[in-house]
């Protein structure tokens, strides 16, 4: 299994030993540099979450309405970077080890 980047929490990790255990990427450095871009998003989109979680679903906007909160938005945009990340590794039609 090639080395884990520095610095990658638990979420990060997971992902990165799970995709490792599963397919051979030793020979295949662009997989491995979107794997680490994937873990690191992977990371924070944890945090985020966490973050989340204390707080209430909706806030004050600009004029005193409630939207959204802003949080909940950044875990939908970093979970959707999350996806896109994982399907440019493309292991479509690669046989897991």
């Amino acid at each position: 299994m090639p080395t884990k980047p520095r610095g990658l929490k638990a979420a990060g990790t997971r992902l990165w030993e799970t995709v490792n255990d599963e397919f051979d990427l030793d020979n295949e450095p662009h997989k491995l540099e979107v794997l680490t871009h994937a873990c690191r998003v992977s990371d924070a989109v944890a945090k985020l979450e966490r973050a989340a979680a204390k707080e209430p679903l909706t806030a004050k906007g600009s004029t005193g309405q409630l939207v959204i909160h802003p949080l909940i938005g950044e875990v939908r945009a970093q979970r959707a970077l999350l996806a896109q990340l994982i399907a440019r590794l493309n292991f479509e039609g690669q046989e897991a080890d």
